[in-house]
């Protein structure tokens, strides 16, 4: 596939799902132009101590909002908890903006804003997922979802450039455009995104009233069994996010810790790593796709994640930085095989008229994994490095033997089906 061939299929996918990527892109910048540098923000502003309580304070708002979102979404409507989510988050930017404006620093007014922007956030995320599911088939969903990671990725690095150039001296500007923009993306929600969602009553009346071919939509019979299935792909988001969380935690620290190696830093490295990550993902993409396209859903899945595992071995056993860019290289390869993949099988698992609870769950689950991941930054003092490099191998080993699992068992039921 050429970047010309790439960039076209843009314009094949429904209005809904070009409309989700523009918004996508400027949430995005916007949130990487301030989100990154918020702890250091905060540790600037106040103690240490109270840094990380409003940490977990955000953390687990951030858990609820997941919970809550997800089921209100099911109930109301994606399209209501989006524009809501947006507008809340929005108005709480812009408090912290005017807040931090003044000389004299605004603790609990600017905390508990984050605290509301966290919460809805999270509130909107499963909305999102829904949304883009409901809005695609199977045919085109993988696609799609390696469309939303190559524009979250180019969105990311220009918002984290803007930050890291701007955030300093401008943040009360910056805060003050983030929550702009997000009042914006609601009401652009409100006039260009049909709403998908459909009430549960009026799904189970066709359920009864029409006869389901088996044979034509043997993927409707997931209801069946979805739950056991549900449940290693909870297993397994928890676990990919323990492993790929380490990079802004552990590994980081590490990398800094065992650094200068030459003439480079370890910020300098950090750097490098995100640089090469952001290249690949950007540039690389069309021909990554056009080399697995002969693989099988499966094929993609394993391969996918096992070059995934690799880079994050490599990245905690090696500190050469030929090694950690080789690491950082198969990291991002691996991701752009198997993320779209995974989401593709996790819309066809979950059951349609719960899509939004599901989603939720499986969100709470990502985010737990990130939390679990910092406890690798205490286990530095008690395990040795290459300790935590055996974890990171039987983590890699649990990932891969869950979602083989996940395979036999719906290759399993759709035979007994």
């Amino acid at each position: 596939m050429t970047w010309g061939e790439f960039m076209k299929q843009i314009f094949k996918f429904n209005k809904t799902i070009q409309s989700r990527m523009i918004l996508n892109f400027f949430q995005v910048v916007g949130s990487a132009m301030v989100m990154p540098y918020s702890v250091v923000y905060f540790s600037n502003k106040i103690s240490a101590a109270l840094t990380t309580a409003t940490i977990l304070l955000v953390g687990v708002f951030s858990l609820l909002g997941y919970l809550i979102g997800g089921r209100c979404s099911d109930h109301i409507g994606r399209k209501k908890v989006i524009i809501v989510s947006e507008l809340v988050s929005g108005i709480s930017f812009i408090l912290i903006s005017y807040f931090d404006s003044f000389f004299h620093f605004y603790a609990i007014p600017i905390i508990l804003s984050f605290m509301t922007i966290y919460f809805f956030e999270s509130a909107a995320n499963p909305a999102y997922s829904a949304l883009i599911i409901d809005a695609s088939d199977e045919n085109n969903r993988s696609i799609i979802y390696t469309y939303f990671m190559w524009i979250s990725n180019v969105a990311f690095a220009i918002g984290s450039i803007l930050g890291g150039f701007f955030f300093e001296k401008y943040s009360p500007l910056l805060f003050f455009l983030v929550g702009a923009s997000s009042i914006l993306s609601a009401f652009c929600t409100c006039y260009f995104i049909k709403d998908t969602y459909i009430q549960q009553s009026k799904i189970v009346q066709n359920t009864i009233e029409k006869d389901v071919d088996l044979k034509k939509e043997p993927f409707k019979m997931m209801r069946l069994f979805a739950s056991r299935v549900f449940v290693l792909l909870c297993i397994g988001n928890l676990l990919i996010n323990l492993l790929s969380e380490q990079f802004p935690n552990y590994l980081s620290i590490r990398i800094v810790s065992n650094y200068p190696f030459g003439d480079i830093t370890g910020y300098h490295m950090i750097g490098y790593l995100h640089v090469v990550d952001t290249v690949i993902t950007v540039f690389a993409v069309g021909v990554i796709l056009k080399s697995t396209s002969s693989l099988s859903e499966k094929g993609k899945m394993i391969l996918g994640l096992l070059l995934f595992i690799l880079g994050y071995i490599c990245l905690s056993y090696f500190l050469q930085p030929i090694f950690l860019l080789f690491g950082m290289v198969l990291i991002s390869i691996g991701r752009l095989i198997y993320y779209p993949t995974l989401q593709s099988i996790t819309a066809k698992i979950i059951p349609e008229e719960t899509r939004g609870t599901h989603l939720s769950i499986l969100g709470l689950l990502a985010a737990l994994g990130g939390i679990l991941s910092s406890l690798f930054i205490l286990g530095m003092e008690y395990i040795t490095e290459m300790g935590i490099t055996t974890i990171n191998i039987c983590l890699g080993t649990c990932i891969i033997f869950n979602y083989v699992s996940v395979y036999r068992f719906i290759k399993k039921e759709y035979e007994k089906e």
